[in-house]
């Protein structure tokens, strides 16, 4: 919020989100080495951009940098970026209301630079601190009497917990400022998507017989859905039927725990076979001694493990019983920070939804959407509805209390090693029905993979019961997908080419990853050729997004797979609209990945 005086009220509010990500550890030598954006997405004028390099010495923490936009505004050396294109010298116009998008990004005339010393004390929590900044305060300098502090600071900061923190600073000789901030580390939450129960343990001597029937019984009592089993020499295998919310790796564990157990004598690999909606993964043999040692003498690890593990591919039939329902419950919380026509748009809602395997590859799926609260009513001040609308009324979807959210049915198949195919019919998102299909080429120890995805869909009727019924004309919308999984991180790089379901084409380009403890997130950037302009005439071909889904399903009553879901994005966007489809084949192979295994498979002794 800004205001030129503590006394008055503040009528606008300029909302953003910030990220930073180390590029570099700091080293015995080497500084830390840091890229950060500020209002990366939101309201233009505290949008930022810059590197920084950190180093600790003893009790001392040393910061400079370099930054573009608001942060480097005193000017104090030309834009090295600008000798590439003269779009990197276009100045920033930190007055303007509209929000910040990625061709703001490095852009201006010239950049600034900081600096800074922080002082732990002997106080456990307390530090000191003192900084120069590069912020020239155009933007209120601009709109009222507002007296530009020296860019000097010294103030202090205290974290009495791990999580909250008090700071206050003087600024120059005639300004304060004091923050109040929240924080948590997602990789040390408890939440988790699953709830935990206790793994078998089989004997120490080996059993004097093959029980194969017996096996299968034994993994269903612990709620793991195992199919075929055959025995092939010595060994013996079973194929493992996995769910979508706990760990593939414990799933393949237990299953390598129940065949082992009931394994003869003669028996001396086990080999298990996971497989995901009829999408096949690479099969997976175990030393049995190695997994008895580990299991029944405490005298092998995962990592061990690991290291004698073969992956094969496995072409036997994997027909399947059809499994139980299950149900699953999702708040979402969806808003966004820049809107052209007001400060902030929001919707909240909770997603019920219900899915089934069947056998032959069939899978269904089916939800309801109860619209909980918005203030989506602020989109109708300005923009105008039209028979061109492919998101622009999502408002008045958001006006029924309850709509279908999700009512399809899927076929998955694996026809050759690493190439899956899925085809989707129904109702594919609460704004649109339709039919289409997606393949999806992932070599199993790449990190590369390669699809496309075509659908025919069909705009929802908001107006009617469920929104159940379709307003006339059908849309066709595909994209060639492109993923890449970063080495060392859990990281996926993606990029989708293609035509929009407005008939827009360009390209949408991101990162998305989930934590071990079961967490996502997925930044994206979408770009269009669609030359649209808003109410205030600006361009509108680029907008940005992150969505966050956080794992809910340890918590007691609440179904497992359940999930709260945050999506930062612009609401109501015509342009570079991409169908929320129900199945992405990327996602159901992911558990059985080459680095998803790799990455959990401290789950499998679990």
């Amino acid at each position: 919020m800004q205001v030129s005086s503590i006394g008055q009220k503040p009528e606008l509010v300029y909302p953003g989100m910030d990220f930073k990500l180390r590029l570099k550890e700091e080293g015995r030598y080497m500084p830390e080495i840091t890229f950060g954006m500020n209002s990366a997405l939101g309201d233009r004028r505290f949008s930022s951009e810059y590197f920084a390099l950190s180093k600790r010495w003893h009790d001392f923490d040393f910061t400079t940098g370099v930054a573009w936009g608001r942060l480097g505004s005193a000017g104090h050396l030309s834009n090295p970026f600008a000798v590439l294109s003269s779009h990197f010298s276009e100045d920033r116009d930190f007055s303007s209301f509209d929000p910040a998008t990625p061709s703001d990004w490095f852009t201006g005339d010239q950049i600034g630079f900081f600096g800074g010393v922080e002082y732990f004390t002997p106080l456990d929590g307390l530090s000191l601190k003192a900084d120069f900044n590069g912020d020239a305060y155009s933007a209120e300098t601009r709109q009222f009497d507002f007296k530009k502090p020296s860019p000097w600071s010294i103030g202090f900061n205290y974290s009495p917990t791990e999580w909250a923190s008090f700071g206050a600073s003087l600024i120059g000789m005639d300004k304060v400022m004091a923050r109040l901030t929240f924080q948590t580390n997602p990789y040390k939450w408890n939440t988790k998507s699953y709830k935990d129960t206790n793994a078998f343990e089989f004997d120490k001597a080996r059993s004097d017989a093959t029980w194969r029937v017996l096996a299968k019984e034994m993994a269903e009592a612990d709620q793991i859905n195992m199919g075929k089993t055959r025995i092939k020499g010595s060994d013996f295998s079973g194929v493992v039927h996995m769910n979508d919310y706990e760990p593939g790796t414990l799933q393949i564990g237990r299953v390598a725990r129940h065949l082992a157990a009931n394994a003869g004598p003669e028996i001396e690999t086990i080999t298990v076979i996971p497989v995901t909606n009829n999408i096949r993964g690479k099969s997976i043999t175990f030393s049995r001694r190695d997994l008895e040692q580990a299991v029944a003498h405490n005298q092998g690890s995962p990592e061990e493990l690991w290291q004698d593990i073969v992956f094969n591919t496995d072409t036997r039939s994997i027909s399947q019983k059809a499994t139980k329902e299950k149900f699953k419950f999702h708040p979402e919380l969806k808003f966004s920070l820049g809107e052209e026509e007001t400060t902030h748009l929001y919707r909240a809602s909770l997603v019920a939804e219900t899915s089934k395997q069947w056998r032959h590859g069939i899978y269904t799926g089916a939800g309801l959407r109860f619209n909980v609260a918005n203030n989506l009513h602020r989109m109708q001040r300005f923009r105008d509805y039209n028979t061109n609308m492919v998101r622009g009324h999502e408002d008045l979807f958001a006006r029924n209390r309850v709509n279908l959210d999700r009512a399809f049915l899927s076929w998955m198949k694996t026809p050759l090693p690493d190439f899956h195919m899925a085809v989707t019919a129904g109702f594919l998102e609460e704004m649109y029905a339709g039919y289409g299909g997606e393949v999806l080429y992932r070599p199993f120890q790449s990190p590369f993979a390669i699809g496309a995805e075509a659908w025919n869909v069909y705009l929802r009727d908001p107006t009617m019961p469920l929104a159940a019924a379709f307003i006339p004309g059908d849309h066709f919308t595909g994209h060639v997908n492109m993923f890449y999984d970063i080495p060392d991180t859990d990281i996926t790089a993606f990029t989708k080419i293609g035509k929009f379901i407005g008939g827009d084409t360009g390209v949408s380009f991101g990162a998305q990853t989930q934590l071990n403890n079961g967490l996502k997130a997925k930044a994206f950037i979408n770009v269009t050729d669609m030359d649209n302009k808003d109410v205030f005439d600006s361009d509108r071909n680029v907008y940005a997004g992150m969505n966050v889904s956080i794992p809910l399903g340890n918590l007691k009553f609440v179904p497992q797979g359940s999930e709260a879901r945050v999506k930062m994005e612009p609401i109501g966007r015509n342009d570079g609209a991409i169908l929320d489809k129900p199945v992405s084949l990327y996602e159901v192979t992911e558990p059985t990945s080459y680095r998803r295994l790799g990455r959990n498979w401290q789950e499998v002794l679990n």
